[in-house]
């Protein structure tokens, strides 16, 4: 199957329909390849002769509504499942620009035993892919491999744009290594709200991050004495120095 892109179920108006709602589509020999239409989640399930005629699934997912601005995060779900084969990698490409933040993998997803493990240091970045490798893990049983990733989207990302992405795994078996990439999960650059807006503006006089998901402008707003002079000293620093 040597890592081919998608060859694609959109050879008829109801493949793009089925694509487009993130209904699995099986892949045959003769469909014609063509790009998928955007949406949130994709589901592509192939069966080859390494496989012995079993399927397997490469499910891929924008968490959230689909939609981020520039310089925010955007976070992806990549799954592999299938008949009971070993699978020793996860690939998720990502659109040009975006900056990982955080990667985390779980290598059994299934009900009652869901733990993720944080990959961030151990997974090899590409170019546009983030992969995370192991020795092997089963896919039997239900069991099911997933790679979480978190991307910062440029500052320059234009509003409007739709940004696709892939997703790849590499299987155990003779010729099953398989990306998909572009799969049609796509992101929406929108214009930033308010209280993103106001944060890049903190940001640009010199206060430093803002943590907005957690109600901190300056971060710390105490010393470790629990004084305010330190904070205030370093904020009006910071604006003198970026008005010289």
């Amino acid at each position: 199957m040597s890592r081919r892109s998608l060859r694609h179920a959109v050879a008829t108006t109801a493949s793009l329909v089925l694509l487009a709602t993130g209904v699995t589509v099986g892949l045959g020999a003769s469909v014609a390849q063509a790009a998928p239409a955007c949406a949130l989640t994709q589901s592509v399930t192939d069966d080859w002769a390494g496989s012995w005629g079993l399927p397997y699934t490469v499910s891929k997912e924008v968490v959230g509504d689909g939609t981020v601005a520039p310089g925010q995060t955007v976070t992806y779900i990549t799954k592999v499942s299938g008949s009971g084969a070993l699978v020793n990698q996860i690939r998720d490409f990502h659109p040009a620009g975006f900056e990982l933040v955080k990667a985390r993998l779980n290598v059994k997803w299934l009900i009652g035993d869901q733990q993720w493990n944080d990959v961030t240091k151990t997974v090899v970045r590409g170019t546009n892919s983030v992969v995370a490798t192991g020795a092997g893990w089963t896919t039997a049983g239900g069991g099911v491999i997933a790679l979480e990733t978190t991307y910062k989207v440029p500052d320059d990302a234009t509003v409007g744009s739709q940004l696709d992405s892939g997703a790849g795994t590499n299987i155990v078996l003779a010729a099953g290594d398989w990306n998909i990439n572009p799969m049609g999960v796509c992101v929406t650059v929108r214009q930033p709200n308010p209280v993103e807006a106001g944060a890049g503006s903190l940001e640009d006089m010199g206060f430093g991050s803002v943590n907005t998901g957690s109600g901190q402008v300056f971060g710390s707003l105490t010393d470790p004495q629990g004084s305010m002079t330190n904070v205030i000293g370093g904020v009006l620093g910071n604006v003198l120095g970026n008005m010289s």
